[in-house]
């Protein structure tokens, strides 16, 4: 008697870099289990980066962080939904939304992007999704430095989202590692709420009182 034995099964919250990552030293290339191209960076190079930005493009520098995550985004999720079409057999819309957000961040989470939680109950009925990320990769390299500095993510988590809702959708930081809090907090929602979260962040309020704000 012969036995045939399946395939292994497809991992998925449950990474570790050993198993995450496949390196062909031949090659030079390191490939994710989805089949993504990566590259290990240190701290410097994040700091770089951001000095780089600053030095060619000065204050335009968060914007232009905010449209590249953006972009990261919208092609990201696209990608994944392809994925998770084919593995599961259905449209991404039919399925368990807190669980299609997680088997989308655990790869970023393993590649070393932080872990997050997302909200979208407490403030559904104000049209915004709230996000907390630890251990933010930009905001842990650069420091404690005064002002928030997560604008990939913000731009990250809009351009996801748009994807998934089919509905334009903005984003912006309320709170950041880098102001000295524990973990950053971002907000999602319509430009026109966006905006008013914004001018709100400008007069000085704080992310405890921009959230009692949208009310």
């Amino acid at each position: 008697m012969s036995i045939v034995m399946g395939q292994q099964p497809i991992k998925h919250n449950y990474y570790n870099q050993e198993d995450f990552f496949r390196y062909n030293r031949q090659r030079g290339t390191i490939l994710t289990q989805q089949g993504q191209r990566a590259f290990h960076v240190s701290e410097d190079f994040i700091i770089g980066l951001q000095i780089g930005l600053d030095q060619e493009v000065g204050d335009a520098s968060a914007v232009v962080a905010y449209k590249v995550g953006y972009q990261w985004g919208l092609a990201d999720m696209k990608r994944f939904e392809a994925i998770m079409a084919r593995e599961f057999g259905t449209d991404v819309q039919q399925m368990n939304l807190q669980f299609l957000m997680e088997q989308w961040w655990w790869p970023l989470q393993t590649m070393g992007w932080g872990s997050w939680e997302i909200d979208f109950v407490s403030k559904r009925d104000q049209g915004l999704i709230i996000i907390n990320l630890y251990d933010s990769a930009v905001a842990k390299s650069l420091g404690e430095v005064g002002k928030p500095v997560c604008f990939l993510y913000a731009g990250l988590f809009a351009g996801m989202l748009t994807h998934l809702t089919r509905r334009p959708l903005s984003a912006i930081e309320i709170q950041c590692y880098a102001m000295g809090a524990t973990y950053c907090r971002f907000l999602v929602g319509s430009e026109k709420r966006i905006n008013a979260v914004e001018f709100w962040l400008d007069e000085g309020a704080s992310a405890s009182e921009v959230l009692r704000k949208v009310e």
